[in-house]
């Protein structure tokens, strides 16, 4: 009988992507991938003040359908990075396991969602508000709820974490420590790409 990945995840994630490996295909992937992204829009859109420009209602919609969509968009982009990265490490994966295989890694991401979720439905507008910039404020929550909220995200983050690298490991046929190396080679990249940007952007800007 066919474990749920939703429960297994937490105890046998190497166990949990194998039979995701085997049992599901992209259209998995793309459904985690979209309920993890609800709940990274829904941070974009916290103590953000858009509420003084739209609509409640429109301010959410657009932090769940857009969310959504990046964390698929994301999620494809991440695959090809991590096999991209891989094969400096010796791997041997290809693009469209590895699209699969990352499912699992998305499973803290929808339980933060859902954490974000809750929060935006008790607090409403309050969760969106801008601090008053002159009372130097983090937040418009309760300071209890905000530091609550980044304490669990942060928790399920690193088990994500944990998951990805195991899962870049099976893929590529080496350890999950290598699989860690390729995400913070990933990671170097990025930073290293978006600094170059920056700079020119900026020079552009100044003259």
């Amino acid at each position: 009988m066919e474990s749920n990945p939703f429960l297994t995840v937490w105890t046998k994630p190497k166990e949990t992507v194998r039979q995701v490996l085997e049992s599901k295909g992209f259209g998995y992937t793309i459904f985690i991938a979209s309920l993890a992204g609800v709940g990274t829009g829904l941070v974009n859109v916290q103590d953000s003040g858009f509420e003084q420009s739209l609509p409640l209602s429109v301010v959410y919609l657009l932090a769940v359908l857009l969310g959504a969509a990046a964390g698929v968009i994301g999620a494809f982009i991440a695959a090809g990075l991590y096999t991209m990265v891989g094969k400096w490490f010796d791997g041997t994966g290809n693009y469209r396991r590895m699209v699969t295989a990352i499912a699992p890694c998305y499973i803290p991401q929808v339980v933060i969602a859902v954490i974000y979720v809750i929060v935006a439905a008790i607090y409403g507008e309050q969760f969106i508000q801008a601090p008053d910039p002159d009372t130097f404020d983090m937040t418009t929550l309760p300071m209890s709820t905000y530091i609550i909220t980044m304490l669990l995200s942060a928790v399920f983050g690193v088990w994500g974490v944990v998951i990805t690298a195991k899962a870049i490991g099976i893929v590529h046929g080496f350890s999950s420590w290598k699989g860690l190396g390729v995400i913070l080679s990933v990671a170097a990249v990025i930073f290293v790409v978006a600094l170059v940007v920056g700079i020119i952007v900026a020079f552009s800007f100044f003259n």
